[in-house]
Parts: structure tokens; sequence; C-alpha cells
């Protein structure tokens, strides 16, 4: 089984053969990038991106931690596609909303709670604070294991 996704034009289309796990992030960035109360990250080892078509363009933004982070969206529709973060080089993280059934990807957690908004919380079963340590992104990845 693959999961696929794409832009809102149609033209960007992706396949994955598998995911790390679905996350929540209240951060404010990722509230910016989706015009929303949070967004939704899926973490993918890069090995296990099947397929990637189209013209992306590059947007890159500084995060908290001082590091790059590097959105890539469609430069037709603007739908933000995928982003790499330095901490993880062998990782890509696809925004949630840019497949075709997000409901194939329960949320194994949710992270920057202290950001959230009151209304717009899933009350997932773990969850951090602020920015996530290796510890928490373990449990993220047995949890999502369990949600399968």
């Amino acid at each position: 089984m693959s999961f696929t996704g794409g832009c809102s034009c149609g033209a960007v289309r992706f396949a994955i053969r598998d995911y790390l796990y679905a996350l929540v992030c209240h951060c404010d960035a990722c509230k910016k990038r989706t015009g929303s109360a949070f967004g939704i990250s899926v973490v993918v080892e890069n090995a296990d991106i099947l397929d990637l078509r189209g013209a992306l363009q590059t947007y890159t933004r500084i995060a908290e931690s001082g590091r790059p982070v590097d959105y890539e969206f469609c430069p037709r529709c603007g739908a933000t596609i995928q982003w790499d973060i330095e901490k993880f080089p062998t990782r890509t993280i696809f925004a949630g909303g840019a497949f075709d059934d997000m409901r194939l990807f329960p949320a194994a957690g949710e992270m920057y709670n202290e950001c959230a908004l009151d209304w717009a919380r899933p009350r997932c079963a773990l969850s951090c604070v602020r920015k996530p340590d290796a510890e928490f992104g373990a449990a993220l990845i047995a949890r999502a294991k369990e949600l399968r």
C-alpha cells in the first residue's frame, strides 16, 4: 500500500510507502504556514518516498533554534507539500493536508501546546509543551505503530 497526495491544482503529486508518525503542531510558524489553528505534519524517512512529480519552489525561514527550515510548495497554487529540517537529514516532513486521504494518518501526538488555542486542541495522548526532544520523538513512533 502507498499513500498519495499533491497540491490543490494537481501540478504536484507524490507517493510514500510508509511514515513514522503524524503530529499536530501548535507553533506560530505552523499557524502562519497553514492559515489555521495548527499544522499537521507527517514525518517520512526519505527512503520511503516513492514518487515526487512537479515543480516545487522553496521558501526558507529561520526556526526558533536558529537553523533553516526549507518549505517546498507548488509555485502555481501555493500549497505547501513538504519541508526539511537540518536536525533530521534522512527525513522529510509532509503537510498532512496535502495527502489525498488524511484519515489514514491518526495523530500520534501534539507539540508546542503552550501556543495552542484553547478551542483547537485535539488532546492527544502524547503532548509536549514546547520543542520536542528525542524521547518524545521515540514515543511518537511507538504511538503511531499502536494507532495503525
